[in-house]
């Protein structure tokens, strides 16, 4: 099972809590970390590093995948949503969820990723696509409920049963066959 997560939502520490889930960091495939070592796994996002994996769409997809079909579930960077709905397409298997916060909720994660210590740069990033991506999936949430979750003050991850999205992924399975 795959779950896309926006940022703040609690990837990490829902990692920490169950052998099964795996937060998949896209930056530690994507980039060059050595210049940034000293800083926490929060200070480095949207810090300016070398790319070290041009290909890092394919690589991180594959990795999710190696991870997914060892019975895991892979936490997933929100933002290859696209790449990975084109994989599930072609696989003719949707294997997902999508965890969003409602809109309205953007100065409660804001101050969420200032609390975490993410750097000025990763909050202006994250808050300039705050409507542009929330709002779309929002009213998505509304036609797919089974594959959109929106979010409510004060909830994370950890608030829904996320080792039941096994069954969930047998569901959609079944779905997409019949």
């Amino acid at each position: 099972m795959f779950l896309f997560a926006f940022p703040g939502m609690g990837k990490t520490t829902l990692a920490k809590k169950y052998n099964t889930v795996v937060d998949l960091e896209l930056s530690n495939i994507k980039y060059d970390n050595s210049s940034v070592i000293h800083l926490t796994r929060e200070e480095r996002k949207s810090t300016k590093r070398p790319i070290k994996d041009k290909n890092y769409k394919k690589t991180y997809i594959s990795m999710a995948y190696t991870l997914h079909e060892k019975g895991n579930i892979v936490l997933v960077a929100l933002n290859l949503l696209f790449p990975f709905l084109k994989e599930f397409w072609r696989q003719g298997v949707f294997p997902f969820h999508i965890f969003v916060p409602h809109p309205s909720l953007k100065s409660e994660y804001r101050q969420r990723y200032l609390n975490r210590g993410n750097n000025h740069r990763f909050i202006f990033e994250v808050m300039t696509i705050w409507y542009p991506t929330l709002v779309p999936l929002w009213l998505l949430s509304k036609i797919f409920p089974k594959w959109i979750t929106v979010t409510g003050p004060r909830e994370t991850l950890e608030n829904y049963e996320i080792q039941n999205f096994h069954q969930t992924e047998s569901r959609n399975k079944k779905l997409i066959l019949e």
